[in-house]
């Protein structure tokens, strides 16, 4: 199975090139086109329990689709919002994700839901990370640009929450509310906000998702 990324005037597809009896996940929506036959089937990733959870706390879709081919074929994706993909290798460890920037994986990956901490009802985010664990390939992606982030020993990087994508699941950090008072919290118009510590890799976009549908909301209530 052969992975490519290919440029387009707002983004980048993400194509699948299949051999007969190949098969991969894809996150439901994603599929632009399907050169060939092939079977798909619905399926709960994780059991009833892990897909409810990724659900209820992290805004995730309840199912995943399988795809299988029935002979030689190419697989179109791409992400809701215009952006760039980049795939995570797995081996036998395992990665927190941002919400909805999982696209698809191959191999035994298993998608479930990581608790996000008690700091998650103070600062009134999800409550759910996407959790991606086993051995395989998983691909996300970022809105408009995806980069990541080598967080020397002894470095500090501060993120906003709505532009992370991913990092190993044993990364610590921090998940506050920008600003010292409550004035600089509300007309300073920043968020909630990500502190990292080195050494780390962090997977983040330069467009907020939030953001972007907070600004188009606006012209929607004209």
């Amino acid at each position: 199975m052969k992975f490519n990324k290919k440029k387009t005037t707002i983004g980048e597809i993400l194509s699948v090139e299949m051999k007969k009896g190949e098969d991969f996940y894809v996150e439901p929506g994603a599929i632009i086109s399907v050169n060939g036959d092939f079977e798909m089937k619905s399926e709960l990733s994780g059991g009833l329990g892990a897909s409810a959870m990724r659900m209820i706390g992290g805004g995730e879709n309840l199912f995943i689709n399988h795809i299988k081919a029935k002979e030689d074929i190419e697989v179109q994706l791409a992400s809701v919002i215009p952006g760039e993909f980049c795939d995570i290798d797995l081996d036998d460890d395992a990665y927190i994700l941002g919400d909805g920037v999982y696209i698809c994986h191959e191999g035994d990956v298993k998608v479930s839901s990581k608790w996000g901490g008690l700091s998650a009802f103070t600062t009134g985010s999800g409550l759910m990370f996407l959790h991606i664990s086993g051995k395989g390939k998983v691909f996300v992606n970022g809105a408009e640009a995806l980069f990541v982030k080598e967080v020397k020993q002894g470095e500090t990087f501060y993120l906003d929450n709505s532009c992370f994508v991913g990092c190993r699941d044993d990364v610590k950090f921090d998940k506050f509310l920008a600003g010292n008072n409550f004035l600089s919290k509300v007309v300073g118009r920043e968020g909630i906000m990500l502190k990292f510590k080195g050494p780390c890799k962090v997977y983040y976009q330069t467009e907020s998702p939030s953001g972007l549908a907070g600004a188009l909301f606006k012209y929607f209530k004209k």
